[in-house]
């Protein structure tokens, strides 16, 4: 019996990339990974200006190539196919060569084009085909995302592999009550949503559902990078009750979180759910639509309403609120369902999948 560990190359790059969800799963996964044992040895390719961010974060890297950024993920990356896998978790892979294993986290640039600008959308298409090409193995972070990207002709069964995401640092750290102080916000007298632009996110049905007479007690927060000027120049009309709450640390959103009535994700189309997940960790009541995966996600725990029925939210929320005691049901609830999803059980789901895609 070979006993000697498989090599796997992470693809770094997103080490240098922006604060953003999927590189935020990049991240949590690859740190799982490498703390894990087992006929796998992992470690993080990166070029060479990033070799202190993957110390930094005690990751074991290797150092390979000459150059940064996508030029290095295509011209440098793929030599490394010769000594082991490579791996990436941010929607992207090197265009040259096979054998590649890809994290697609869902099928939005090509169900939601609007959602994405014209250069945008075009190379997200080419490296999602290229990402599925014969030879090429995909993950994904639902069984609704693997779905949709077969369904797009995406990959193969035998070649795809689903693992949940597990909670990020807002399920993790001690939170931080000031930015909800000085927002003079009542426990439960508030709900918690994103403040986004993005037509497949369904905010407009959010700021629909606040406008009702049933919820001008209930304050709508929006957190995020859009202002109430974005959403007028938009055409929407966010009333009295809504407040923007602008970009929050993992502290102050987890507080936020805490004492929330439920947080509200009306999306059209999403591949995982991350915040109805980190809502649920942190005792909060998700509200979520019967779209994309959030039902798989939030399972019994929490709410799920039609995602073009505003007076279905409104007679929810309204009456979540009126009654403690099936608040506090589901609260316990999410907090037991949002245990189960640990970026453990997701690197030991990946690492079955590379056995049974490169066994021998």
């Amino acid at each position: 019996m070979n006993t000697v560990p498989r090599r796997l190359f992470v693809n770094g790059r997103f080490l240098a990339g922006p604060v953003t969800a999927v590189n935020a799963v990049a991240a949590e996964l690859t740190a799982a990974l490498a703390r894990s044992e087992g006929r796998w040895q992992v470690k993080v390719a990166v070029p060479p200006g990033l070799a202190g961010a993957a110390s930094d974060r005690g990751l074991p890297h290797r150092v390979t190539g000459r150059g940064s950024g996508i030029g290095w993920e295509q011209r440098d990356l793929p030599a490394l196919r010769r000594e082991g896998v490579v791996a990436g978790f941010f929607n992207t892979v090197p265009l040259r060569g096979t054998g590649y294993v890809t994290m697609l986290h869902d099928a939005h640039v090509f169900t939601t084009p609007r959602s994405y600008g014209r250069a945008t959308g075009a190379w997200r298409r080419l490296l999602s085909r290229r990402a599925g090409a014969r030879g090429n193995y995909l993950l994904t972070v639902s069984e609704h995302s693997r779905n949709e990207l077969l369904g797009i002709g995406l990959g193969a069964p035998e070649r795809i592999g689903v693992v949940h995401c597990g909670l990020g640092e807002v399920g993790r750290v001690a939170p931080d009550p000031g930015l909800r102080d000085r927002l003079g916000l009542a426990p439960r007298g508030y709900c918690v949503a994103l403040a986004s632009l993005l037509p497949h996110k369904n905010i407009d049905l959010l700021l629909r559902a606040f406008a009702h007479p049933a919820l001008a007690g209930t304050r709508l927060v929006l957190v995020g990078k859009s202002t109430r000027e974005d959403f007028l120049a938009a055409g929407h009309r966010p009333g009295p009750n809504v407040l923007f709450a602008g970009f929050v640390s993992d502290a102050e959103l987890a507080a936020l979180y805490q004492t929330a009535l439920a947080v509200c994700m009306p999306s059209f189309e999403e591949g995982f759910g991350l915040p109805a997940l980190e809502g649920m960790a942190c005792g909060c009541v998700a509200v979520v639509s019967d779209r994309g995966a959030l039902p798989e996600v939030v399972g019994e725990a929490g709410l799920i309403l039609q995602a073009n029925a505003p007076a279905a939210w409104v007679a929810a929320l309204a009456a979540l609120a009126r009654d403690p005691a099936r608040r506090e049901t589901l609260e316990r609830a999410g907090r037991a369902r949002a245990a189960a999803f640990t970026w453990d059980e997701a690197a030991a789901r990946m690492l079955a999948h590379l056995d049974r895609w490169f066994a021998g």
